[in-house]
């Protein structure tokens, strides 16, 4: 994949869009599903996939040249985290597309806030307060005399 490829998706993730949609179709195999979080995979039978490319891209050699190159659909799926099924009506893609849509749009748990862009920020934040109000702190003891409770004052 081409690294300039990349520029858009990152600008969108820095201006703080909330979901960003990549269309990749060698999202495994060129490495991207570490970066990216849902992996949606769009399944749909390995003959529907070969009718549709051909019905693309003309013909049948260019059609199995591009199937070759990729992993298989059913590799993919078990790779996803979520599949939507592809072989029904349009109708019945958008629908699912729309189930997909409200569970990815839903709060995240815990885990996956500290995981996201905003929990990794408010953790180097909370970690900078933290070592600055440490800091204040050990410079106000050391200029205190520290007395023991046994010790006998004149």
């Amino acid at each position: 994949m081409n690294p300039g490829s990349m520029r858009p998706p990152c600008e969108s993730h820095f201006e703080g869009c909330s979901i960003i949609v990549l269309d990749v179709p060698l999202l495994f195999e060129d490495k991207m599903d570490k970066w990216t979080k849902p992996i949606v995979v769009i399944w749909f039978d390995p003959e529907t996939q070969l009718q549709r490319l051909m019905t693309r891209d003309g013909s049948m050699e260019e059609a199995k040249s591009r199937i070759n190159a990729q992993m298989s659909l059913d590799l993919k799926r078990s790779k996803a985290d979520i599949v939507i099924d592809n072989i029904s009506s349009l109708e019945a893609l958008h629908e699912q597309f729309q189930k997909v849509l409200t569970e990815i749009t839903k709060p995240l748990t815990c885990i996956e806030f500290m995981l996201s862009r905003n929990g990794a920020f408010l953790a180097l934040f909370s970690t900078f307060v933290s070592v600055a109000v440490f800091k204040k702190v050990h410079e106000g003891f050391e200029h205190t005399e520290c007395i023991s409770p046994w010790q006998k004052t004149h």
